[in-house]
């Protein structure tokens, strides 16, 4: 695909500024060949280097299993991307699996060789992405699930917006024209704005969420010890069920392995009701919750479906992807699809 070698041959321009090694992209005889996109052949002090490479414009948490799959069966395997963000960085490498970005940062294992750069700014290949990205900050993350979980919401006056989605007034001033520049926001008449391409917004939306987001509203990790009988836990007013639980009480599909909870309270509160103990890497994560309910139901205690499917998602297991893909279907892509 000619994205594909776009893409490729940006970071190896890049890679070559900072490090002088030569690359090159070799295309693949065909798009089923070996199940990968092409190969890359480095140059390093005359020494000749390949990786298979997988490209990818967006690299997100639920493609990392197809990817350690594919790493299994194509040695040595490198990750193209437009952009990664840290987090998928540490985890790609945790993985052992290499990757190289537009911008020229890389973590390329062969053999003996180990080779490591970051924090290099880039021109990314996206001509979308300088505009857009002014809606993918924290607070503009927040403005863009507004509008998502609310698509009325696109008409309300930027004061009632910044009130709605819990942001300042200047946030919605720029997130509004970054996604009308993008494509996002059209005027159907003169009164009435209405989003435009949501599917594609909701994608961008999901990779911002998980990476730059959802981290920043993390209160704590937890042991929760009576996890047969969670059902019946009675959770303090303005806490919800997300990830699994959520996913489990949105299909009746899943039985949660890792449990989930937003509050809008204090954390010590959640964790008296349900008798959590502190423990780094324990079975429950807490996080502030960032959202208006649109609901009035307030005997619902799981969180928004936009919200449970983006959290299944991000966990990158195939029990928790197939139960977002259940939640997408029955319940979103009747939204995100017309």
């Amino acid at each position: 695909m000619l994205f594909e070698e776009e893409l490729a041959e940006l970071a190896l321009t890049n890679l070559h500024a900072h490090t002088g090694i030569v690359g090159q992209w070799l295309a693949a005889a065909s798009p089923f060949d070996q199940g990968v996109g092409g190969e890359i052949l480095l140059n390093i002090h005359g020494s000749e280097i390949r990786f298979k490479a997988e490209v990818k414009r967006e690299f997100r948490e639920y493609h990392m299993e197809k990817l350690l799959d594919l790493a299994s069966r194509q040695d040595p395997l490198l990750l193209i991307a437009d952009r990664l963000f840290p987090a998928q960085k540490k985890r790609l490498r945790e993985h052992q699996i290499s990757y190289l970005d537009v911008a020229g940062n890389t973590y390329m294992r062969y053999g003996e060789l180990l080779l490591w750069i970051d924090g290099q700014k880039g021109t990314y290949s996206s001509a979308e992405t300088p505009r857009i990205s002014r809606a993918f900050t924290k607070a503009g993350l927040k403005v863009v699930y507004a509008l998502l979980e609310n698509q009325t919401a696109v008409n309300y006056t930027y004061r009632e917006l910044a009130s709605y989605s819990g942001v300042a007034l200047g946030t919605i001033n720029e997130a509004m024209t970054a996604l009308k520049e993008a494509g996002y926001l059209l005027r159907a008449n003169k009164s009435r704005m209405i989003l435009n391409n949501k599917k594609q917004l909701l994608e961008h939306w999901l990779v911002g969420y998980g990476n730059v987001l959802k981290p920043s509203l993390q209160l704590g990790s937890y042991q929760m010890r009576d996890t047969a009988n969670w059902k019946a836990a009675t959770l303090p007013t303005g806490a919800l069920w997300g990830g699994e639980p959520a996913g489990d009480l949105a299909t009746g599909y899943l039985y949660p392995e890792q449990w989930t909870i937003y509050t809008s309270h204090s954390k010590s509160e959640v964790a008296k009701a349900l008798q959590l103990i502190p423990k780094q890497g324990g079975n429950l994560k807490l996080f502030k919750k960032f959202w208006t309910d649109v609901a009035l139901d307030t005997n619902n205690t799981a969180t928004p479906d936009l919200i449970t499917y983006a959290d299944l998602l991000l966990t990158g297991d195939q029990r928790c992807i197939e139960t977002a893909k259940i939640i997408y279907e029955q319940k979103l892509s009747r939204v995100f699809e017309n």
